[in-house]
């Protein structure tokens, strides 16, 4: 049963990953990004917002997991 969960998830990265890549060739136009201090690179638009996207999830995915370690902290604690 494992396996069939292993496989499935593999399916679904592998087709996240296609969308992305079919995103970023229909968006090909150039862009350069200005940050405050620093000029980005330019490239395509899909690639700027698979960039962007990807961050963001890494960010938000970083916050929670701090969450969630502060509260089996918590939960150690309170049931020691």
């Amino acid at each position: 049963m494992r396996g069939i969960w292993l496989f499935i998830k593999f399916l679904l990265i592998l087709a996240v990953a296609m969308v992305g890549a079919f995103f970023a060739l229909e968006n090909s136009q150039s862009l350069g990004v200005n940050f405050i201090f620093i000029n980005g690179p330019t490239m395509s638009v899909g690639v700027w917002l698979l960039v962007f996207f990807a961050s963001g999830a890494f960010l938000g995915m970083l916050a929670s997991s701090v969450m969630v370690l502060s509260y089996r902290r918590k939960l150690t604690k309170v049931s020691k």
